[in-house]
């Protein structure tokens, strides 16, 4: 099983590393490259603009990390302690069902996915496993610390809170501790989440949607695994039902991917201990993975470069006043103009959200535009202000306004 073992970490590094460098910046991790240099307290200030506990921004500030590159690292370092936490320290466990729960994580998908991504899912993702690794050995302090700081990185990590209900004087410390978290989270708008729709829909833009004939039987395998039940599928029920009463309640959880990047440790724990005498079901599950995965990795690998980034590289060769508009002032400060003046003046506030016109005059003076095709504030330049399109691809123009 060593062998095994050994493989399943070459295969861990060999699908992210290619990840790493395939896959194109996401535009919520330049939202991280926005917010990151900020001071602790101006992160949580941007953040009362937005959703999310600040801890993985935190950590990237003070690492003085710069660029997606360097934040997607922070990420695959998390991601790899979660792996090598999860390689079983046992000779008995390390014959079995734990080494292949370790393969099965080396190739889920979402795993994959979000190893490599400028956010916190990974991060939260390794706090969780701590914490089910520690509840598993009842090391309920232990766990407490761990799903705290999950929370602390990802909302989704508030939801493995509860498993701590057989200890009632640690889950209520661990609900102290984590009020600040609570604090942030009431005070943040409800707009900020409310494009996560009810009914989940595969988002192409992070991974290729594969057929649906192999969905069908990764998700068959999993129901069959889960059917039998042990304490690992515990630890994968209650989140899951915990995101199901806040998605009734209003406050969908947003599916697919990212949330199961972040309960793959107990889900892939869970599996591989019900498959522990159905070795050949097992494989079924990590092959029905690995497909996925490598069809996610080529399909970023062949997709053109995204037509608002191409349009904010162009940006770097203007000499002169550049403003920008809409989701193209996110991506010209961090791969063009750092120095770009938004309009509406708004839009700086909080990047990653789109700013509509509020009245506010464009600057005085001729200066260089970059916008969406359509986007409003083309319309109100236009109407007092010469404007001479200078570049424009299928979604965004740059323009010379006099």
């Amino acid at each position: 099983m060593r062998r095994v073992a050994a493989a399943a970490a070459l295969v861990f590094l060999a699908l992210r590393i290619a990840l790493l460098f395939a896959r194109q910046p996401f535009f919520d991790e330049l939202f991280t490259v926005w917010i990151a240099p900020k001071s602790f307290g101006g992160i949580v200030h941007a953040l009362l603009s937005d959703s999310g506990p600040p801890l993985y921004y935190f950590v990237v500030h003070a690492l003085q990390v710069h660029g997606v590159l360097g934040a997607r690292l922070v990420s695959l370092l998390c991601a790899t302690v979660s792996f090598v936490l999860m390689l079983p320290r046992e000779a008995a466990l390390a014959r079995g069902w734990r080494t292949r729960a370790s393969a099965l994580l080396a190739v889920f998908p979402p795993a994959v996915l979000f190893a490599v991504d400028a956010r916190a899912y990974a991060m939260c993702a390794m706090f969780v496993t701590i914490g089910v690794l520690t509840l598993d050995r009842d090391r309920y302090d232990v766990a407490a610390l761990s799903f705290v700081l999950a929370a602390y990185s990802h909302y989704y990590g508030v939801l493995f809170i509860p498993l701590l209900w057989k200890r009632w004087r640690t889950l209520a410390i661990a609900m102290v501790a984590y009020a600040p978290g609570l604090w942030l989270a009431l005070h943040q708008p409800s707009a900020s989440t409310a494009w996560i729709s009810r009914v989940p829909s595969w988002p192409d833009g992070l991974f290729a949607r594969p057929p649906l004939a192999l969905l069908i039987v990764v998700a068959v395998l999993i129901v069959v695994a889960l059917v039998q039940w042990n304490r690992y599928a515990t630890m994968v029920a209650v989140p899951v039902v915990f995101a199901l009463v806040l998605t009734l309640a209003g406050r969908p959880v947003y599916l697919p991917l990212r949330f199961e990047s972040v309960i793959a440790p107990p889900l892939m724990l869970a599996v591989a201990k019900s498959f522990e005498s159905k070795k050949m079901l097992a494989i079924a599950l990590g092959t029905a993975f690995a497909f996925i995965t490598a069809i996610g990795i080529v399909d970023h690998r062949t997709r053109p470069i995204d037509d608002y980034r191409a349009a904010a590289f162009l940006t770097r060769q203007l000499k002169g006043p550049l403003v920008a508009s809409g989701y193209l002032y996110l991506e010209t400060v961090v791969n063009g103009r750092p120095d770009a003046i938004a309009f509406p003046a708004k839009q700086a506030e909080h990047p990653g959200w789109r700013a509509f016109p509020d009245g506010s005059a464009p600057p005085a003076g001729a200066f260089y535009w970059i916008g969406e095709r359509a986007a409003p504030e083309l319309s109100i330049l236009r109407r007092t202000r010469k404007v001479q399109p200078l570049y424009v691809n299928s979604r965004a123009i740059i323009a010379r306004v006099m």
